[in-house]
């Protein structure tokens, strides 16, 4: 199943994000994909606002991971694997220990995507016909986010089911 969406700025983005954010839970994991600039960082600001963190959302391209507190003891976990080259490498940095007691999402998750079983994806892509739009298309493997997607196609009934 897979839900599309246009979001013609910024702030759209981050609303959509901040919107689903309630069908998460700890233990959820979320891949980033699209092109620099288009949103993914943006999107994660959103995604934490709804889930109740305060806690500024920086891109973690040099730190590699963050981590922002949110209401009932909740974090998210914030990876950004861009300079990351090799499983390996993802691997070496131990943060898969922390999946469990976070919402996790990673910017450019989907270059080790074979390494996990269960996740929920989201792809942001440049409109080529209007300069500020991208196209948001929402996706999942394994049967955990069957549910989630079908929340979130309840919260947002704008989506396109495709």
């Amino acid at each position: 199943m897979k839900l599309r969406t246009i979001s013609k700025s910024e702030h759209e983005t981050k609303h959509i994000a901040q919107t689903i954010a309630s069908c998460f839970n700890l233990g959820d994991l979320i891949l980033l994909d699209g092109d620099l600039g288009t949103g993914k960082t943006y999107f994660v600001k959103g995604f934490a606002e709804g889930i109740g963190s305060a806690d500024p959302v920086t891109s973690p391209t040099f730190s590699l991971a963050n981590f922002y507190s949110a209401r009932n003891g909740m974090e998210l976990l914030h990876i950004d694997l861009y300079r990351v080259e090799s499983v390996d490498e993802f691997n070496d940095l131990g943060l898969t220990d922390f999946f469990p007691q976070t919402i996790t999402v990673i910017e450019w998750g989907m270059k080790f995507a074979g390494i996990f079983d269960d996740y929920f994806s989201v792809s942001l892509a440049y409109c080529s016909d209007k300069k500020d739009a991208r196209e948001i298309t929402l996706s999942c493997t394994g049967e955990k986010h069957i549910a989630t997607m079908n929340s979130i196609a309840q919260k947002l009934p704008n989506l396109i089911s495709c």
